[in-house]
């Protein structure tokens, strides 16, 4: 998944930059908190279509927040256009993935030095938006630095979390030093969505078995809970059903062209594992070379790699640690109502997949361009998304604090 023919990268290999924003928010109506701040990683940072990208950040749900309760200066990293990708090609920056003009997704070389697109690397204080792309709930507890993330390699740790200027703080460390009124934290995703991204679902290697995520998350919630007078809202985890990543390539063989049975869906892909439940949408570039087509259709005869495949084990140990986490959140958010509120984005999502949300779908965007709320890399909402985001935020926060933040539009 990492050559430059895939869909979409590891999530731990990310080289980004980041740099500033100001809102340039219209007033919400209700108090507006002094000081609001985001954790979290991709989802909370922006990241569409393998990467970031400034108009992205500025959709993003926090920053949509912030605008709707009326806050005017809210930091986070910016990134100039075009944008840095996830990954490198012959060792070289790459921007984000993009549809060429015959429709195919692909990326492209930067062609320019990565810090020419830093417009706010010096700001003296934390950022706002503190998500990290990659981030696990690890790393929200301890990581400062590429060094100390848990996927070592992740640049996007020395640059939103700048270690080195704040002491080597981490993610949680800079959001108390805010000392913020309202925070939101969406983290966990990580350490289920590492294993699914690589295909292998194996509870202490590539996914946080749920007992050491729900007692890292006690020690963060309990600290932030202590060390700051902050109302948190706590999104919890999507199922995996719910991303096109997982969901897009059907197990049978298919034109990829049209997305028709090649014969029938009795005629399954050739797969290195057995009894494979989901295809994963990296395959689509192995599909596109006849790789599990059989040679009397065509095809090379060469089995999908397992890193492509998911099996029924798998996806039902996904299923039991989302469930889990899932269920942590919300007990953890009703034994303390004043502070905590459950924010069910696992919900919205499977309303979304469900066809249950007018004028969106969850579908990938090579199959719906015009409703899609997913980007091109099958995990990460697009600004159509985001919005919907922002908008069951705002729920909770209008719901739990007596507010009347207008809904984004």
């Amino acid at each position: 998944m990492s050559r430059t023919t895939s869909l979409l990268p590891c999530l731990a290999t990310v080289i980004l930059i980041a740099g500033c924003f100001d809102s340039g928010s219209e007033p919400g109506t209700g108090p507006a908190p002094q000081v609001y701040v985001a954790v979290g990683n991709s989802l909370t940072a922006g990241f569409q279509s393998g990467g970031l990208r400034s108009d992205w950040q500025e959709q993003s749900y926090p920053a949509l927040l912030a605008r709707q309760m009326g806050i005017p200066d809210f930091q986070l990293p910016l990134i100039d256009s075009p944008g840095v990708g996830t990954r490198s090609i012959a060792g070289q920056a790459a921007i984000p993935l993009f549809l060429d003009s015959i429709g195919t997704i692909t990326t492209k070389l930067l062609g320019r030095p990565v810090s020419e697109l830093l417009s706010n690397s010096r700001l003296e204080r934390p950022y706002n938006n503190l998500g990290v792309p990659g981030a696990t709930t690890r790393d929200f507890l301890y990581a400062y630095d590429s060094n100390t993330a848990q996927a070592p390699g992740n640049g996007l740790f020395n640059i939103v979390l700048r270690g080195g200027l704040f002491r080597n703080a981490g993610m949680m460390r800079q959001a108390i030093k805010l000392q913020p009124e309202i925070m939101t934290l969406w983290i966990g995703n990580n350490d289920i969505l590492g294993g699914i991204t690589n295909g292998t679902v194996i509870e202490g290697v590539s996914v946080t078995p749920l007992a050491a995520y729900a007692d890292m998350m006690d020690r963060a919630l309990d600290t932030l809970l202590r060390e700051t007078s902050a109302h948190i809202f706590l999104a919890n985890i999507p199922s995996i059903v719910t991303i096109p990543f997982v969901t897009t390539v059907p197990t049978y063989v298919f034109d990829p062209k049209t997305f028709q049975p090649a014969i029938d869906t009795a005629t399954k892909f050739l797969t290195a594992e057995a009894d494979v439940e989901y295809v994963l949408l990296p395959a689509l570039s192995e599909i596109a070379e006849r790789k599990g087509i059989p040679q009397t259709m065509g095809g090379t005869g060469t089995p999908l790699a397992g890193t492509m495949t998911l099996t029924r084990a798998e996806a039902a140990a996904a299923d039991a640690l989302t469930e889990g986490y899932n269920a942590y959140l919300s007990a953890k958010a009703a034994s303390n109502p004043d502070r905590l509120t459950l924010v069910d984005i696992n919900v919205l999502l499977s309303r979304l997949a469900a066809g249950e949300i007018a004028g969106l779908t969850s579908n990938f965007v090579l199959l719906d361009p015009a409703h899609t709320a997913f980007s091109l890399d099958g995990i990460h909402p697009n600004s159509k998304g985001q919005k919907e985001i922002a908008n069951h935020f705002l729920k909770a926060i209008n719901g739990a604090l007596g507010r009347n933040y207008p809904r984004v539009e």
